[in-house]
């Protein structure tokens, strides 16, 4: 039985070592947004929405190591600068490949849960045209489906949430080696991360309210909070050489 993690002392822990050194952090979000949003307008313009998706790929494969590495150099008390974000270039396969496990989780999952819900729907529709007790009996069996897919859903990717993270750590680990410690760290602190990540949601929303600028200073605080979450996780496992 693992320790549970204090969230508080983690983001306390993030805004200390961001006090001061919040200027790269923010230009590099700033940055890595930009870019983001270059792939979704440029997709739009020539009238390719899938394009997107695979532009917004090369651009996470090419960058977000970069990113995270100044995230956790922050965390770490260790100098970084800017130009880090250009950095980890040579981690583009080993980040697009995880990026894919992602994607696929992802579409796979929300294709099982649009059709565990539209089958709901139409069960909730037209139970007036069947018997009453195979009705009620489809439409509970729809509900606990659908109920069922999004926590496997939740939690498979609450499993795999440290995967860039041990990467960045250790870059010729095999990718499902990668991905077993991922669910190794996440042994009993599936419900700690939970609360760590919903402590952000009220900055995110009021972001919205300030056209997302909020969310320059927002995500690097949540990203070192997250490298800080790993970093005291990680001591709960054996790590193989």
């Amino acid at each position: 039985m693992h320790d549970s993690i204090d969230t508080s002392k983690v983001k306390a822990k993030a805004r200390k070592s961001l006090s001061g050194k919040y200027a790269t952090p923010v230009v590099a979000v700033l940055f890595y947004l930009i870019l983001q949003i270059m792939c979704f307008a440029t997709a739009i313009l020539i009238k390719e929405p899938p394009m997107a998706i695979f532009l917004s790929l090369i651009i996470t494969s090419l960058f977000y190591m970069g990113l995270l590495q100044i995230m956790i150099k922050i965390a770490r008390n260790k100098k970084t600068s800017f130009n880090e974000l250009f950095q980890r270039t040579d981690a583009f396969f080993r980040c697009a490949a995880i990026t894919i496990v992602f994607l696929a989780i992802n579409i796979i999952f929300a294709l099982l849960e649009y059709t565990a819900v539209n089958s709901l729907f139409v069960f909730i529709t037209y139970q007036t045209d069947l018997n009453i007790a195979l009705s009620s009996f489809m439409i509970v069996v729809g509900l606990v489906l659908s109920i069922a897919i999004a926590i496997f859903w939740i939690t498979l990717i609450l499993c795999l949430s440290q995967s860039y993270l041990i990467l960045y750590d250790h870059e010729n680990m095999p990718l499902g080696d990668i991905f077993r410690l991922s669910m190794d760290m996440m042994d009993g602190h599936k419900i700690d991360y939970i609360i760590l990540c919903l402590t952000f949601i009220g900055w995110f929303i009021l972001g919205i309210f300030t056209l997302g600028i909020i969310w320059l200073w927002i995500i690097p605080y949540m990203n070192v909070s997250m490298v800080n979450f790993y970093d005291k996780i990680k001591k709960d496992v054996k790590i193989e050489a």
